[in-house]
């Protein structure tokens, strides 16, 4: 058998996306698809054709299509608003399709392409501005998306948001439900080198690049008149959660950091204690795939070695049973800091902290937008404790 992390053994993974489709992977990870926009139906619509690993993104290019064609139909009649919802649930499953394919092909890209069609098909439809944003970054390009409140009459705060491994820019905020818009806060939501679209049109991940990444996205939004320029904070999910505090550590520009469930410490024990879908995804991201190679990169690879930069308030949750960044790694990285800080954990949560994901991120959002035109002591500090809602 080639490679010594038996990444070519699939055969157990099959039987459990057999089983329990992408659930298999992340417990609880439907209720955080459905808060992003996703329909309930159509999730049990796309996991009835998930029988292994390699019929994922087929299962969820064939829902993707159906919504559409029913998108098409209600914009023929003049029913935007029908058209809009449809278009961008064709959006969300055209990028889910996508994510399942962890090397660059054919396929994953035009995933990519018939996504990027519907949401820019989609963005019409709504009562605020959505723009697509395209930088150019040496040989390549980054990728990400605006989102303005309508009638600005004066600057306004502004959120750099960064997804996890698993999402991309097209995922969050719901359009139908943008907490952004809602608290009158601008967000440009990025697909950083190695992330989405960025990633897909061959731009891969170094932490370096990503630094750089993060200073020419704030810049955009320094360029433009609706944005409060001393007012600018980052926001990351789970993976989001290293790459958010990396920005925000080489930018003064930041003046608040936002995180949730975190990946702050080790991602050697990240890339080694979890499903090895993680691993594998983490490899195409760096399009680093010789283990040895992979295995020197991710050794270095934890926020502990910034922590001194980070002099602005912080923001982190996760949940009590989180696989990926267990709390005592979250607290490590807490009690490193010298900054106003606050960690949430949310108890009998698992990584995707899914029946709490609503609120987690209206809370959060509040936390930010206070911390930017408010402000916060500088010994402050809270651990709190979220009690269970299950």
């Amino acid at each position: 058998m080639k490679g010594k992390y038996r990444q070519n053994e699939t055969w157990i993974q099959n039987q459990f996306v057999s089983q329990f489709g992408i659930e298999a992977f992340m417990r609880d990870a439907n209720m955080g698809l459905e808060e992003k926009g996703f329909k309930h139906v159509d999730i049990m619509r796309a996991s009835a054709r998930m029988t292994c690993l390699r019929s994922i993104p087929k299962a969820w290019n064939i829902v993707a299509k159906q919504q559409e064609e029913l998108a098409r139909e209600a914009e023929e009649k003049g029913h935007g608003a029908t058209a809009g919802a449809f278009y961008h649930r064709a959006a969300l499953y055209y990028g889910k399709a996508q994510l399942y394919y962890h090397e660059d092909n054919e396929k994953k890209l035009k995933m990519y392409d018939d996504c990027v069609r519907c949401y820019e098909k989609a963005m019409k439809y709504f009562d605020y501005t959505i723009e697509r944003v395209v930088l150019p970054f040496g040989e390549h390009k980054l990728y990400g998306i605006l989102h303005i409140p309508k009638d600005v009459k004066e600057p306004l705060p502004a959120v750099l948001a960064n997804p996890g491994m698993d999402m991309i820019k097209e995922d969050y905020p719901n359009l139908s439900d943008n907490f952004y818009i809602k608290r009158n806060m601008i967000a440009l939501v990025i697909d950083g080198p190695g992330f989405g679209e960025t990633r897909a049109r061959g731009c891969k991940f170094t932490e370096e690049d990503y630094q750089k990444a993060g200073k020419l996205f704030i810049d955009y939004l320094c360029s433009r008149p609706e944005v409060n320029p001393e007012q600018i904070g980052v926001l990351g999910g789970s993976m989001g959660s290293y790459t958010a505090p990396l920005i925000a550590a080489y930018d003064s520009r930041v003046k608040g950091i936002a995180t949730m469930l975190g990946a702050f410490t080790s991602f050697e024990y990240l890339m080694h204690s979890v499903q090895p879908g993680v691993r594998n995804k983490f490899k195409y991201m760096t399009g680093v795939y010789d283990d040895d190679e992979f295995d020197k990169m991710i050794d270095n690879m934890t926020l502990k070695k910034i922590a001194h930069k980070i002099k602005v308030p912080i923001l982190m949750s996760a949940g009590e049973f989180d696989e990926m960044c267990p709390p005592e790694m979250i607290m490590e990285f807490f009690n490193m800091l010298d900054c106003p800080k606050e960690v949430w954990i949310m108890e009998d949560e698992h990584h995707p902290c899914a029946s709490m994901y609503h609120e987690l991120f209206a809370w959060e959002l509040d936390w930010l937008r206070d911390v930017l035109t408010k402000g916060l002591p500088a010994d402050h500090a809270v651990e709190k404790w979220i009690p269970s809602r299950r």
